[in-house]
């Protein structure tokens, strides 16, 4: 982690970026030249210099991170990075992401990366971008998602990267240079938009896709039902860390290496690394644990006693060129309780604003006044607060013009302690609308801490709700049906809106959603704000007669994952069998048939009741379909009913 490699990484890219220069912009700039008006633009070689302090420019930015490992000091990606590994969620083929390659992009041109919070999604984008440059593979252009909206396009993100380049240069010869292909494009962070603006950005990226078909495409970002509107695109997953290569990205944080095998002896103690193999998958947990023992020298067990350790950490950190006896003073003036009082109003405050991690300065100002306003009896400047901030309590990261949370869990971490520790009568409340909100896939990170900090109260409060909701939907529905698979229908109807529809697909066509398509869906289904309309697509049109089932999610069915995920036991996985012969429930072409109860439903007619579960597992479980058993559901709403009249009846004053 030398310095003087950081400060010559400019020194390094150069040759790379000019090869990539002569190789891919300059003979697009000489061919779209040729055509202009000769007096209106000229061409001359600045321009290529420019070009080139452009691609040194995403170099350097991309070559060198501030990871909270490091209390935010410079290190170079390579030196910290180790190889992920994605894996096709269609054919399971697995690539190691050691460097960048192409067959990434074997199967499609568009390419969608997905998993949960600190996998490394936006290293791995990084990663790529400079592997791109060394590689001589094509112009590399990383947008943030989060920065796009009604008034900044696509094209707009990418100017302002280039703004040094040419002041006549205009959207329009930007378009031009990108439809003659060789860029590849890297959409990082689709969960982190606005959900205000998240229809526009989806639209606005399949807009520019469409513009710019000679080009590559990679988007990443946690699961979200909005995804579905990229269901062209080929699928990956990030591979957990298994443990030899979880030490090995704990020794690249240690470069005395006393810290790191102290850990790994620990981590490798039978009962420690029982409790906490979970942490050690994911690249954001590891740095988070070795920083919370490089601290305490203590190993925490639960996920959100990292986050504290961690926060502990950099608050109480030492500046070691100063000698052990010097600590930063804190411009706030706050204590260690104060700040952390202030920052979990801040968090929340994010979260309230559509999860909001990335401010200007102005509104940074704002959101950071707001929440010093919310705790009473706390006494700072907002300005000193933000120094804090950013020096002496690295939480956040200066990008430009930008100011950003370091990672979105961070602040996801304060929300969930805001609502726990702050919210008083209205927590309940408001653990509900978090939980069951319609976009609760946004807030499942959140949903997960608040459980590692308040396990009882989660399951008296959305547990117990969940499964009255799940007993009154049996109850209610599919009333003239009976056996199983009516319970199979109820369970599906349960998390989703499903509809059917008789839609051909053209074969090995590039657009698997045909426009045509989502105008029917458009005009019969009333879309709530963020819902989107998933289509999944199966290799075998014919086997079902080229039945689609456009469905909805609900926030039950988010639960009912995140149930599974935690191992909760009325949740199990049932597998599925392949269709072994062809169906066909004869449904009129280009019609939409919604899936309810009603007995004179096609659907629903005695031939064809079996069959239409059969179809909507093939699309919505694709091999796996998560039963909810009834007398596990039921035996977990006694023991949670059962503590709840505990916790009621507790007779505090008794002793």
């Amino acid at each position: 982690m030398d310095l003087e490699n950081i400060k010559d990484v400019s020194t390094i890219a150069s040759p790379f970026t000019k090869v990539v220069l002569e190789s891919f912009v300059v003979p697009k700039l000489k061919e779209i030249f040729a055509k202009l008006d000769s007096k209106k633009i000229q061409y001359d070689d600045s321009l290529e210099q420019k070009f080139q302090d452009y691609l040194n420019s995403i170099y350097e930015k991309n070559a060198v991170l501030n990871t909270i490992a490091f209390k935010h000091k410079q290190v170079l990606l390579n030196d910290v990075y180790i190889p992920l590994t994605i894996k096709c969620s269609e054919n399971k083929k697995e690539i190691n992401i050691d460097h960048f390659k192409d067959e990434i992009f074997s199967y499609s041109h568009k390419v969608l990366i997905t998993d949960t919070a600190g996998m490394g999604k936006s290293t791995l984008s990084r990663k790529l971008v400079i592997s791109c440059i060394e590689q001589n593979k094509g112009i590399p252009i990383l947008i943030e998602l989060r920065r796009l909206s009604k008034t900044k396009t696509i094209v707009d993100e990418i100017i302002e990267q280039l703004n040094s380049i040419n002041e006549n240069i205009d959207k329009q010869f930007i378009l031009d240079l990108i439809k003659k292909g060789d860029f590849i494009f890297f959409f990082d962070g689709f969960d982190e938009i606005s959900l205000s603006e998240r229809s526009f950005v989806t639209i606005e990226i399949q807009n520019f896709i469409n513009k710019a078909r000679k080009c590559y495409f990679i988007l990443t970002s946690r699961p979200e039902d909005a995804l579905s509107a990229f269901g062209d695109f080929q699928k990956f997953n990030i591979r957990p860390l298994i443990p030899e290569e979880a030490f090995e990205l704990i020794r690249k944080y240690d470069d005395s290496n006393h810290i790191s095998k102290l850990l790994i002896e620990r981590i490798q103690e039978k009962e420690i690394f029982n409790n906490i193999q979970e942490y050690l998958r994911t690249p954001l947990l590891i740095s988070l644990l070795y920083t919370a023992f490089e601290h305490k020298q203590s190993i925490p067990f639960k996920k959100h006693i990292f986050y504290r350790q961690v926060f502990e950490a950099l608050f109480e950190s030492h500046d070691l060129s100063k000698g052990d006896s010097f600590e930063r003073e804190k411009y706030s003036g706050l204590s260690q309780d104060e700040f952390h009082r202030v920052l979990r109003a801040f968090g929340y405050f994010c979260l309230k604003s559509e999860n909001k991690i990335e401010f200007s300065r102005d509104e940074l100002n704002l959101y950071v006044q707001k929440s010093i306003d919310y705790c009473s009896n706390i006494q700072t400047e907002t300005s000193e607060f933000i120094k804090d901030l950013i020096v002496t309590v690295p939480l956040f990261t200066k990008d430009g013009n930008y100011f950003k949370w370091s990672h979105k869990s961070l602040q996801e971490y304060f929300a969930a302690l805001f609502v726990y520790y702050d919210t008083k009568e209205r927590q309940k409340e408001i653990l509900q609308h978090i939980c069951f909100h319609e976009e609760n896939d946004s807030f499942l990170n959140v949903i997960d801490l608040y459980r590692s900090i308040d396990p009882l109260g989660f399951d008296q409060t959305i547990t117990y709700k969940f499964i009255k909701d799940f007993a009154l939907h049996i109850d209610l529905t599919y009333k003239g049906f009976e056996g199983d698979e009516k319970y199979i229908r109820q369970v599906l109807t349960f998390g989703h809106d499903i509809f059917l529809i008789n839609f051909p697909f053209e074969p090995k066509t590039e657009e698997n959603h045909p426009k045509e398509l989502f105008n029917i869906l458009r005009d019969h289904i009333k879309l709530k704000r963020g819902a989107s309309i998933g289509i999944n697509v199966v290799s075998d049109e014919n086997t079902i007669n080229c039945i689609k089932v456009p469905e909805i999610r609900n926030p039950y069915q988010t639960l009912v994952e995140f149930y599974f995920n935690n191992k909760y036991s009325f949740v199990k996985r049932q597998e599925l069998k392949e269709l072994s012969e062809k169906v066909d429930l004869k449904l009129t072409k280009r019609k939409l048939f919604k899936v309810t109860d009603k007995l004179n439903s096609i659907l629903n007619t005695p031939e064809n009741f079996t069959k239409t579960n059969n179809i909507i597992l093939l699309f919505l479980a694709r091999h796996r379909f998560l039963i909810i058993d009834l007398n596990s559901a039921f035996s977990e709403l006694e023991k949670i009913e059962k503590s709840i009249k505990n916790t009621n009846s507790d007779d505090l004053t008794n002793f």
